[in-house]
């Protein structure tokens, strides 16, 4: 979402096993023909042949480069520096075999600085911005069964916690991956949410929410929660949401480690309730985009739908915990406001950088507080 400033150039390097790529523009970062390929080459020699190169053509942040469509390489825009939270993800979670994600075949590095990651490419996967919204809008038309949809929302929440589970098994990278964090942080980044998302608010949606501000900001304060204890935490993957969610098939997988680009906390140990709280809204936002592009027309299916969706996938998530002996992962006095705070948070971001976007988390609280007259 971020687009970062451009990184110094890096013409025809090695450190290492620093593949140099950068023999181009700086400020446009496009890595040059053939160093995609040399460095898919390097950390992944079994999916390599021919190195045909294909760029990704879609607007990111950073540049990614499918090889012989095998293997995708990451071009960060900058580099990052080490250590990055991301890689030593992805590199724990190899580790102890979790597998509902692409291979990660490793980085390249060079200066104290992460050039690129290497990973699986899937042929024909798709995100859940497009999945998801294709499944509901079937299953609304009547071709796609509700059994089906259950099934997506179970798998979902599944997914998120077999991906938990795996963040919280120790290995030589992480012996120690479940620690404590304060939850008074929590609560001063709600509490921030709240003033940011307040101050930004304007137009027809700042009508809709001028009655509940005052629920709004009572649900964002837990009862009974003491900002001076602490609740588990663990690397969590920071920006969980269906549009990080890959289908290829029936197969669901999740990517893009790198964390919400907007949060400070991004590297840091958080409550995994964080990413819980992520991964439903944006099953929410599935059904409010449906509802948006169908007019209202067919809004008490679709409200059924991101209820039965959301219960789904938490019951699932919390049966992977439970399967786990961890269901102590899940801090459950803290869900509620943070789903709140999810929704604040689209709404500040929206609001100053994304105005079509709006409408969802408008939709969303709305359908949260119940109008205060």
């Amino acid at each position: 979402m971020i687009a970062h400033a451009a990184a110094g150039r890096h013409a025809g390097r090695h450190i290492g096993h620093h593949v140099a790529v950068h023999d181009h523009d700086p400020a446009d970062r496009t890595p040059a023909a053939g160093a995609s390929a040399r460095v898919a080459r390097l950390r992944a020699p079994a999916h390599v042949g021919a190195g045909v190169e294909r760029p990704i053509t879609v607007d990111q942040t950073n540049r990614s480069v499918v090889v012989d469509e095998a293997v995708i390489v990451k071009w960060f825009r900058p580099p990052r520096p080490l250590p990055h939270h991301g890689s030593d993800v992805l590199a724990h979670l190899s580790e102890v075999g979790f597998d509902a994600m692409p291979a990660f075949f490793g980085t390249d590095e060079a200066d104290g600085l992460v050039v690129a990651s290497v990973a699986e490419y899937l042929p024909g996967a798709t995100d859940g911005w497009e999945w998801y919204l294709d499944e509901v809008h079937a299953w609304i038309d009547g071709t796609v069964p509700t059994a089906a949809m259950e099934r997506r929302a179970t798998g979902l929440g599944r997914l998120a916690g077999r991906l938990h589970v795996a963040l919280a098994t120790p290995s030589s990278r992480w012996p120690a991956p479940v620690g404590e964090v304060p939850v008074q942080t929590q609560l001063d980044r709600m509490r921030a949410l709240f003033e940011r998302a307040r101050a930004v608010t304007t137009g027809i949606t700042a009508e809709h929410l001028a009655r509940r501000w005052s629920a709004i900001r009572a649900a964002i304060e837990p009862q009974g929660v003491d900002g001076a204890a602490t609740t588990p935490a663990i690397a969590v993957h920071g920006d969980l949401h269906v549009g990080n969610v890959l289908a290829v098939g029936d197969r669901l997988v999740v990517t893009d480690f790198d964390g919400n680009p907007l949060s400070e906390d991004a590297a840091a140990r958080q409550p995994a309730v964080v990413d819980v709280a992520s991964l439903l809204q944006s099953i929410d936002h599935i059904g409010r985009i449906v509802d948006h592009r169908t007019g209202g027309a067919r809004r008490g299916d679709l409200t059924f739908f991101i209820g039965d969706s959301v219960a789904r996938a938490l019951e699932a998530y919390r049966a992977e915990l439970a399967s786990a002996s961890l269901p102590h992962l899940l801090d459950d006095r803290l869900l509620p406001a943070l789903r709140v705070a999810q929704e604040l948070h689209e709404l500040a971001y929206a609001a100053a950088h994304l105005p079509h976007w709006v409408y969802v988390p408008d939709g969303a609280l709305t359908a949260m507080f119940p109008d205060e007259t």
